[in-house]
């Protein structure tokens, strides 16, 4: 990859994660983190999430199913465990951004939405599944994933 094309993407990256760092401290509701340095959502952004949820419903539900749920085709995304990087939401903001390899067991390549969506929506897509996750957790469909050990976070190979 060339470096000047990842030092810009890395910077436009970090410009987002600083914005949206100011504006969620500006705000009464604590935004989404999965730990103190992680690129913070504001998941009860309801035009967020709106946003979000109709640039998935367009870009990403024919492999992901509706709400993010899964298909034999592509994993689900709102079960708190996720396939590839990892599970913060800056690791899923960058899986959304480069897509993912075709290798080993995990499955099909997701190509990288960079040249089709904005950083502000694949933010907003990252904020849907969020707070989509958030929930369903609430809702009981599904388990708390974060009230068990990390081993159980991560996907076998």
């Amino acid at each position: 990859m060339n470096v000047g094309v990842f030092s810009m993407k890395w910077s436009y990256f970090l410009t987002i994660v600083f914005v949206l760092g100011v504006t969620s401290v500006a705000s009464a509701v604590e935004p989404h983190r999965m730990h103190p340095g992680d690129l913070a959502l504001s998941i009860d952004n309801k035009a967020l999430v709106s946003q979000g949820e109709n640039i998935f419903s367009e870009k990403c539900s024919a492999c992901h199913g509706g709400r993010g749920v899964g298909t034999g085709r592509a994993p689900c995304l709102t079960c708190g465990k996720f396939m590839f990087r990892g599970n913060t939401n800056a690791e899923i903001f960058e899986t959304v951004y480069s897509g993912t390899p075709r290798d080993g067991s995990r499955g099909g390549k997701m190509g990288a939405f960079s040249s089709i969506l904005s950083n502000e929506e694949i933010i907003s897509v990252v904020t849907f599944l969020r707070a989509t996750e958030r929930d369903r957790i609430a809702s009981g469909e599904i388990a708390d994933p974060y009230n068990v050990d990390d081993a159980a976070m991560k996907f076998p190979e």
